[in-house]
């Protein structure tokens, strides 16, 4: 499985629209275009804070206490989080 990066994810999303932010994030993920969109619109997060929040997720060195830290100083990166999670489970 090759590596995810994260910041050329970053740096393309500012210049995408939602609807091509949530292809892309539907092509990494097993969710289709219509659950992206609406777990983000439930969120009430930015395309970048989402991508933040992947970001801190795929970060293997981290702890998961300093994982959740760093997510809970995000506007709505939790709120993303248990979106997700429960679209996973």
């Amino acid at each position: 499985m090759s590596t995810i990066n994260w910041n050329k994810i970053a740096n393309e999303a500012a210049s995408q629209t939602d609807s091509e932010f949530n292809k892309q994030i539907a092509s990494l993920t097993n969710l289709n275009i219509t659950e992206v969109d609406t777990f983000i619109k439930e969120s009430n997060i930015s395309n970048a804070d989402a991508l933040k929040v992947l970001k801190i997720i795929d970060n293997a060195t981290d702890s998961n206490n300093n994982k959740a830290t760093a997510i809970s100083t995000i506007e709505n990166g939790v709120n993303f989080l248990v979106k997700l999670a429960s679209k996973i489970v």
